[in-house]
């Protein structure tokens, strides 16, 4: 499962960071193209977020393609 830091995101809003993050992952070849993202609700928990947030940050990233 993906793991990111969401500790001391400076004024980005939390979706908005891992949202970056999981682009740089994407963009870094660390997620392949036919590689599913882990499930919102399961990934809000691991990341000790909530759904929304990673709706968000998921929903960013579809809107880009």
């Amino acid at each position: 499962m993906l793991t990111y830091s969401l500790e001391n995101i400076g004024s980005e809003s939390m979706y908005e960071h891992l949202y970056n993050c999981i682009k740089k992952d994407i963009l870094g070849k660390k997620l392949l193209p036919d590689e599913k993202l882990p499930s919102k609700r399961g990934f809000a928990k691991n990341l000790g977020v909530s759904v929304i947030t990673v709706e968000n940050a998921y929903t960013q990233l579809a809107a880009e393609g």
